[in-house]
């Protein structure tokens, strides 16, 4: 079985190297020693996982199977590893995450603060959640849990889990004392047709905003607004809000924690999503200390916003 585990990581410097005689450099070992592991592996399975060009080699389309399983072995090896080199009590180890923006700004820096006060000697990576990437990166074993809207990968061997903590909504926003909440119909509620009253942000860290705001105003009250900002960052986004007189489409959630002035909610029918948003991490992820920990931080987290036991397994 360590032969076989020792292949397939060769198998893996040699995929990323794109070259036997360049993955023999970066391993110290002699490229005949390389061509023997492939030929192991090759035996093994009854199948190619490599071929050869003017170029060096390539993954065939079931080497690049064999190559997800040992990313995502290596990856399960390394925290083995880290676990049986430290007492739990001084457990080690990287947890690489990716999120959406509004888990990087408004969820994870509580949480990921609790998480290292059990766990010090964990080093907390945070990336953003990159659509097309990140879930490869996730099912390779490039990191290990992503945040945000939940939707599974499509693809067979996944070993993936799903659990939901909260519901998102998309509202339009603006500070507490802006004029549209004077603009009311008498029931306190806002017509649609204000909105193209005022100027606009766009939040831009998700497409969506601009296609909820534009393509949302266009069906719905037959022009564009007038979009003055576009940004990115969140905390951009809130300041612009609390010093103008701008509106914007945001998650609700991300909104919650502002004062001076505050940011509300703006009574009015205008398109927004429902987003079920949660974590999707690795199977063999599951029993790992810090992420049972982190597990347990967002029920704990999004519990006492709901007043009961947050997360939702969602079948697969």
């Amino acid at each position: 079985m360590l032969d076989q585990i020792t292949h397939l990581f060769r198998l893996q410097v040699i995929a990323e190297a794109g070259s036997l005689r360049r993955a023999a450099t970066l391993l110290n070992v002699t490229q005949p020693a390389l061509t023997r592991s492939i030929a192991q592996l090759e035996k093994h399975f009854g199948q190619a996982v490599l071929t050869r060009h003017s170029k060096g080699v390539s993954l065939t389309e079931f080497g690049a199977r064999v190559m997800t399983a040992a990313s995502r072995l290596s990856r399960y090896w390394e925290i083995a590893e880290s676990d049986l080199a430290h007492p739990s009590s001084a457990m080690r180890g990287r947890l690489r995450l990716r999120a959406g923006p509004l888990w990087r700004a408004v969820v994870l820096p509580e949480i990921i603060s609790e998480l290292q006060n059990t766990f010090p000697a964990v080093v907390i990576e945070i990336g953003s959640s990159l659509r097309g990437e990140t879930a490869a990166d996730l099912s390779e074993g490039r990191i290990d849990a992503v945040f945000g809207g939940i939707e599974m990968p499509e693809g067979p061997g996944q070993r993936l889990r799903q659990l939901q903590f909260t519901t998102v909504y998309d509202r339009v926003v603006a500070r507490e004392n802006h004029p549209i909440f004077k603009a009311g119909d008498g029931k306190g509620n806002c017509t649609p047709q204000r909105l193209l009253d005022y100027p606009w942000i766009v939040y831009t860290a998700d497409p969506v905003y601009e296609l909820e705001t534009v393509h949302g105003a266009i069906e719905r009250l037959g022009q564009a607004p007038d979009i003055r900002v576009r940004s990115e960052s969140l905390v951009a986004v809130i300041g612009f809000l609390q010093r103008g007189d701008y509106l914007c489409m945001l998650p609700e959630a991300a909104v919650a924690g502002a004062n001076s002035p505050k940011i509300l909610p703006v009574p009015v029918e205008f398109g927004g999503r429902m987003i079920r948003s949660g974590i999707i991490f690795r199977e063999e992820m599951s029993e790992w200390p810090p992420m049972v920990e982190l597990l347990k931080l967002c029920e704990r987290h999004f519990g006492k916003q709901h007043g009961a036991t947050a997360s939702k397994a969602i079948p697969t």
